[in-house]
């Protein structure tokens, strides 16, 4: 069965002091300059080991780690790749401290108080997998298999620690399928309705390009090291354009920024597409021989007035003139479509109409042309089916469907529900690589939830996160840096190594382990659970995709990281994925979707109720650069870095009389969170910025409260995206 990426996400169903460890996390060593402290220094020595950064950033980094003793002392950038050169970014700098956190959890702990009263008591492995696997077999005696949910996602981005380790266990035992829909699909949907795919061109050919356009794109936070190849373009004589509602440094670079509001994209963009077409700068050729429906374009580009474009965007004409005039007039455009911006009710609609502006400017098929969304080439051509042993699960077509976006509707204590109908109840819930009670949106519903007498939680993880500290159980989980695994690029085109750096810390096991250990327990005995960290990869690589030919398990593991197979340039034969194979400019797709098929203008305010849409502000949550989603809260001086602050323009703080620092409240129907202001013009009148997947437990102002406290968790218009920038707040003084 072939089975992609795409596909395969949509069918998945008391601490103690770390003392003797402690002191192993190095300070910062400075360069060898007399009065450089040698003992800091010697840390850089030791055997070197191979391992990708896992965590859900587009970087994808490629780091080496030395070790002394079995011990992990530094940790630099793999030079040798390119991409990542000699140096991470800033968490990634604190990998030895985030390994060797004092606050580790390090043995198995069982709850003896109340959910959330922080009563704990140390258990073994043996009595934690008693524990689990009665539990487990207690609820499908009586409720069947589908009452047990999975929940993660990113916490771990290899493809044992992610995939194929843990889904074994969920796919024999029949549970209900989590839907990883979260982050991407949105802009999947309006991608493919436009050329048939989300995949582009090589982000490492930029400096070819004579214009970069950053749309919705913040690099500093999460593409770190792509910025390099902007800078190089720039240095070649390249453009940077640069579209997004918050002023990031890459805007501050630009030679145009436009700052429109929150989701307005697609009337930017159609008033873009209206002065190419007005001043003649679209490509004739190219449209003619690569496009369906230009004429039906023109005609609903002919509907559009631009007054109407900048009474909604609040962009000034002018600005977009020039924007558009650059645009145009450039011979190669490479434009960026970040994550961030699809994550609205009308995240599909807005995809499509950007790429529709980049088509009829003739912007692909050649090298320094394209549109990067999500390069996962490397990621797609893996056998998933045979990875993850999708054949264990013989309910495929019968077991419920949960969204991990509404997973406080799949836990609710009442009235459970799954895609506006009504679910199975869920009685036991095991949470890897993910804190979701963080993470997903209408963090307090989450919360209630978990608090469930009847739900048993297990939560397998190596600090106590928000959703550990409402667990029955906690099992102490690896790092990443305590096993084997592989990390596919979902930017450029590499598959990259894992290689194992040290032991597993104190009594913590890694993901396979814990669920091929739990699977014996289950009495599972399948050759499946039979193998080990290198049999799983070789399952994954056991694939005829062509982006595979000639990569082998053990050109991998000789050559560290290996550049898949990708015909270059992108499209370059002009072929499109579509039903048509053209670029569609009119598509029945949107139109069977319900939407116009050319364009569509809704905004996300339309969708929303009453009481929502009357609130006075937007509330924006994207990633910050020391976070990366819920990770790196364990690291202390990550930590001193604000994740509690709300930034407000001059004008609305004049207005509701905020200065900086001061504590302010934001608050809506699903509940409120407290932050420290900052007032920027870094955003829009009528717009708030607060970070993504802020902790609870860690609110500096001791008020449990978190970002997520206040974010929606409605689906996009389409793929069944999360939406958490499709929220409004109030603002008051604290």
């Amino acid at each position: 069965m072939k089975l992609d990426r795409r596909k395969f996400l949509q069918g998945l169903g008391a601490t103690t002091a770390f003392t003797s460890l402690s002191g192993l996390a190095p300070g910062v060593a400075n360069a060898k300059t007399r009065g450089s402290h040698e003992g800091l220094l010697d840390k850089r020595n030791g055997e070197i080991k191979y391992h990708t950064c896992a965590r859900n950033c587009a970087d994808r980094c490629l780091l080496k780690f030395r070790v002394q003793d079995g011990r992990m002392t530094y940790v630099s950038g793999a030079e040798e790749q390119e991409k990542t050169g000699t140096s991470p970014c800033v968490k990634g700098h604190a990998y030895v401290q985030y390994t060797y956190a004092a606050d580790r959890i390090l043995h198995p702990m069982k709850r003896v108080g109340k959910k959330g009263e922080g009563k704990w008591k140390r258990i073994s492995w043996d009595e934690a997998y008693a524990e689990i696997s009665s539990r487990l077999k207690q609820v499908i005696a009586e409720h069947g298999p589908e009452a047990v949910l999975p929940y993660s996602y990113s916490g771990h981005e290899g493809m044992i620690g992610k995939y194929g380790g843990p889904c074994r266990f969920f796919h024999k035992l029949g549970s209900s399928q989590l839907d990883r829909l979260v982050c991407v699909f949105a802009a999947y949907e309006g991608l493919k309705s436009v050329t048939g795919t989300w995949r582009g061109p090589d982000p490492e050919d930029n400096p070819l390009t004579d214009c970069y356009i950053a749309w919705g794109q913040n690099e500093t936070a999460t593409n770190v090291h792509g910025i390099k190849y902007i800078h190089r373009a720039m240095d070649n004589g390249a453009k940077l354009l640069v579209v997004n509602p918050i002023r990031t440094p890459i805007a501050s670079q630009a030679d145009i920024w436009l700052q429109p509001r929150p989701s307005t994209d697609t009337h930017l963009a159609a008033g873009i597409m209206k002065y190419l077409v007005e001043k003649d700068l679209v490509d004739h050729e190219f449209i003619a021989k690569n496009t369906l429906g230009y004429d039906e374009l023109l005609q609903r580009l002919n509907d559009i007035s631009y007054d109407e474009v900048e009474q909604v965007t609040g962009v000034p004409r002018e600005k977009m003139f020039e924007f558009a005039r650059v645009y145009g007039e450039s011979p190669k455009s490479v434009l960026r479509l970040g994550y961030g911006m699809q994550r609205n009710f009308n995240g599909a609609r807005m995809s499509r109409a950007i790429a529709m502006m980049h088509a009829i400017t003739g912007n692909f098929g050649e090298i320094g042309n394209g549109f990067v969304y999500d390069n996962v080439q490397a990621d797609d051509g893996m056998n998933y089916a045979k990875g993850t042993a999708s054949h264990l699960r013989t309910n495929y077509k019968t077991a419920q469907h949960i969204n991990m976006t509404e997973i406080a509707k799949a836990i609710h204590p009442t009235n459970p529900t799954a895609y506006g109908k009504p679910s199975k109840p869920i009685h036991a819930l095991i949470n890897y690589n993910g804190n979701f009670v963080a993470v997903a949106p209408d963090s307090n519903a989450c919360r209630e939830g978990a608090m469930r007498d009847d739900l048993f939680l297990v939560v397998h993880d190596f600090i106590m996160t928000d959703t550990a500290e409402l667990a029955d159980i906690i099992v102490p989980a690896a790092t990443q840096f305590e096993s084997d695994d592989y990390c596919p690029d979902y930017n450029c085109y590499y598959q990259q190594i894992c290689e194992k750096v040290i032991e597993p810390v104190g009594e913590s096991k890694d993901n396979w382990t814990f669920f091929k250990e739990l699977a014996h327990h289950m009495g599972y005995d399948d050759p499946e659970f039979q193998v080990d960290h290198e049999g799983i990869l070789r399952d994954f690589l056991d694939t005829d995709d062509y982006a595979y030919k000639g990569i082998t398990y053990e050109k991998i593991a000789k050559e560290k990281f290996v550049r898949v197979n990708v015909p270059k340039p992108f499209f370059g034969d002009g072929k499109y994925f579509t039903e048509s194979g053209k670029i569609e400019l009119y598509s029945d797709y949107m139109k069977k979707a319900g939407f116009d098929p050319v364009i569509d203008l809704g905004l996300p305010e339309e969708e929303m109720i009453k009481e929502e849409r009357e609130l006075p502000f937007r509330l924006l949550s994207p990633a910050i650069p020391q976070r990366a989603n819920s990770s790196f809260y364990n690291v202390k001086y990550i930590r001193n870095f604000p994740a509690y602050f709300a930034k407000i323009s001059p004008v609305d703080a004049e207005k509701y009389g905020i200065k900086n620092n001061d504590r302010i409240r934001l608050n809506n129907h699903r509940g409120e969170a407290y932050f420290v202001a900052q007032v920027t013009s870094q955003v829009v009148p009528g717009t708030i910025m607060a970070p993504k997947n802020n902790w609870r437990r860690m609110d500096p102002q001791g008020l449990n409260s978190c970002t997520n406290n206040l974010t929606t968790d409605k689906l996009t218009d389409m793929g069944g995206c999360s939406a958490y920038h499709s929220t409004r707040v109030g603002l008051s003084k604290a």
